[in-house]
């Protein structure tokens, strides 16, 4: 996700009590089942996935659309790059502005269990662009936001062996952001002041609940 919207910390609060419980289920039931497998069949080999494509479904009712792929290089190293698209609504300001973000994360993963499906812990690098435009008074204006952002991340993907894959992840990093603004004029930028204000997020965090299929 490129942003947490005052909005969305709500619902998300209210999806995180859920969504956890959901995860520690999943990771209760892959016990489980793996201690079954052992024990009807010691000399099963379990598959071996390297690779995993990845979309975040929640992420539409909030107008984000993001997808990733992860490549396990070594048994404990994997890389995973995302890309993300934000439709925001003209809601957060009188100027009528019309925006939208792209996001692209690379992400090193260490997987702890020493393959793709594993509890990990890693380092992303995250760039954004945000454009839009509005009018005020009769007159349009242009704005773009760079951002870049280094920080740490945790999370655990569960594999069934059927190849569906299910991926959570949180992290938190520094973010540097910049601003660029065409036909600039006092009231432009108190309209992109009031919509930056607005348009509330936690700048620096990185969040990933996300399905898929791996192999």
């Amino acid at each position: 996700m490129l942003r947490i919207r005052k909005t969305h910390v709500k619902v998300l609060k209210v999806l995180m009590i859920p969504s956890f419980l959901f995860a520690l289920l999943l990771n209760v039931e892959s016990v489980n089942a793996q201690n079954i497998e052992v024990k009807t069949d010691s000399t099963s080999k379990e598959k071996e996935f390297k690779n995993a494509i990845n979309v975040c479904p929640g992420g539409v009712f909030f107008g984000i659309y993001s997808a990733n792929y992860e490549r396990l290089i070594k048994p404990h190293h994997g890389i995973m790059g995302r890309i993300d698209y934000e439709h925001i609504p003209k809601t957060y300001s009188d100027a009528n502005i019309n925006a939208h973000g792209k996001a692209v994360v690379l992400n090193y993963r260490y997987h702890i269990n020493g393959k793709l499906e594993s509890y990990y812990a890693g380092a992303f690098a995250r760039y954004s662009m945000y454009k839009g435009k509005g009018s005020i008074d009769d007159e349009q204006f242009e704005f773009k936001i760079p951002e870049v952002t280094l920080g740490l991340n945790i999370g655990k993907r569960w594999i069934w062996n059927s190849g569906i894959t299910l991926n959570l992840a949180l992290g938190y990093g520094y973010m540097k952001s910049g601003k660029e603004i065409e036909n600039s004029s006092p009231e432009a930028e108190a309209a992109i002041k009031v919509f930056e204000k607005e348009y509330d997020f936690l700048s620096g965090f990185l969040g990933e609940f996300s399905v898929g299929y791996a192999f």
